[in-house]
């Protein structure tokens, strides 16, 4: 399937050094700075919402359809059994690492922010940046699948370089990006992988292997 990504990258009109600029200011920079301290921490959410901001301007200005991004019901119903193994096998793996390591299940999660309605819209965004864009603007640079596939999978990684506990956080961000990029190229549909992104992300938050330093 990665073929027909390809073929979508091929409907880009951004000129690959642009590509570029862009990956570098929406997927690199911003980490950089909330890991040397330049931007602190506890203004995550100013700066994520200044970079979907970003994102979403350039996905308008450059006529990016929702085609482009995956965004289709055409093959829900063919995709939808792989999807649902994928996140099945991936919730009993999350609960079952966190009782092995010791984490215990966050009680009163309903009480919690984040269980409300962030994990949706986090996984959502970040479908739409790592995988519904990201992807086809690799493969705008480049046709090469192994670098498409990894440099996909240590950019989604470096993002969680910000969280606590990135001894743990890190190898399963790199495990789950391997997962969510196989699978969205496997099975090319952005609504599928954000369903299932969403579930891991709840389940991966209940046990405590994702938060923050400060929370504002």
């Amino acid at each position: 399937m990665l073929q027909s990504i390809l073929n979508t990258s091929k409907d880009i009109r951004t000129s690959k050094k642009e590509l570029s600029l862009q990956i570098l200011l929406v997927f690199i920079l911003p980490i950089i700075f909330f890991q040397t301290g330049i931007i602190s921490v506890k203004y995550r959410i100013f700066v994520l919402v200044l970079i979907v901001t970003t994102l979403l301007i350039i996905l308008f200005f450059e006529k990016w359809t929702p085609r482009m991004l995956g965004l289709t019901s055409l093959n829900l119903k063919k995709f939808v059994v792989p999807y649902g193994i994928f996140t099945l096998i991936g919730t009993l793996s999350i609960i079952r690492f966190g009782e092995i390591i010791g984490n215990q299940e966050i009680t009163n999660w309903w009480t919690h922010s984040h269980f409300l309605y962030l994990f949706f819209v986090v996984s959502f965004f970040q479908e739409i940046a790592y995988r519904g864009y990201l992807i086809p603007a690799l493969g705008k640079l480049t046709n090469v699948p192994i670098f498409i596939i990894f440099a996909n999978i240590v950019l989604f990684t470096y993002l969680h370089v910000i969280f606590i506990n990135p001894f743990i956080g890190l190898p399963l961000a790199f495990i789950g990006g391997a997962g969510f990029s196989y699978m969205y190229i496997r099975y090319p549909n952005l609504i599928l992988i954000i369903i299932s992104h969403s579930i891991l992300n709840f389940f991966a938050v209940l046990y405590g292997f994702y938060s923050v330093p400060v929370l504002i």
